[in-house]
């Protein structure tokens, strides 16, 4: 028996397949976190920042790590996020999502912590793989004053669609880069 192709599959079909398989998701964000989870989260990465350096002062790094946890949750709400990261990103692609790329998420916690003046922490604006299309990512770099970037701290809130990850720049899986600040 002679076997036909198969046929080919209208792009509008595709489009359509993907919108109604994500509409149940559409407004939820990352995954919830409750109050003690939160708080929790807040305490280590507050630890962490500490870790950056003798001169850093611990009631700013909690105030760096509250800004950057619950800010983070915040875009979450704001882009209406649907997890995977690549997923959110593939919405926005299309059209269905606004906001929501790694560099949106950089920019927004980057002005939210720009905010708060540090006096012991310096940021910056990390970059891995510029200018691949597929495989550049952002994400803010918290140092301790007159500290090398490689020896920062990557905030991370797109990886985890809102959950902060942060992880040192030097143990990351990225290859981390600072971005010039004339081109944040």
């Amino acid at each position: 028996m002679k076997r036909s192709a198969p046929l080919p599959i209208p792009a509008a079909a595709v489009l359509l397949a993907l919108v109604l398989a994500s509409g149940c998701t559409t407004t939820r964000p990352s995954p919830a976190m409750g109050e003690a989870q939160i708080a929790s989260k807040i305490t280590s990465l507050q630890g962490s920042l500490k870790g950056l350096g003798p001169g850093v002062d611990p009631a700013e790094a909690r105030r760096v790590a509250e800004a950057a946890v619950t800010h983070s949750l915040r875009l979450a709400e704001e882009y209406r996020v649907v997890p995977p990261a690549r997923w959110h990103n593939l919405l926005i692609q299309m059209g269905l999502r606004e906001r929501g790329l790694c560099y949106h998420w950089t920019e927004d916690l980057m002005r939210h912590l720009q905010a708060l003046q540090l006096a012991t922490y310096e940021l910056h604006w990390g970059v891995a793989h510029p200018g691949s299309d597929l495989r550049e990512h952002n994400s803010v770099v918290v140092t301790a004053l007159n500290q090398t970037f490689e020896k920062g701290l990557v905030l991370d809130p797109w990886r985890n669609s809102g959950g902060l990850t942060w992880v040192r720049v030097a143990q990351d899986a990225y290859p981390w880069q600072p971005l010039p600040r004339e081109k944040w």
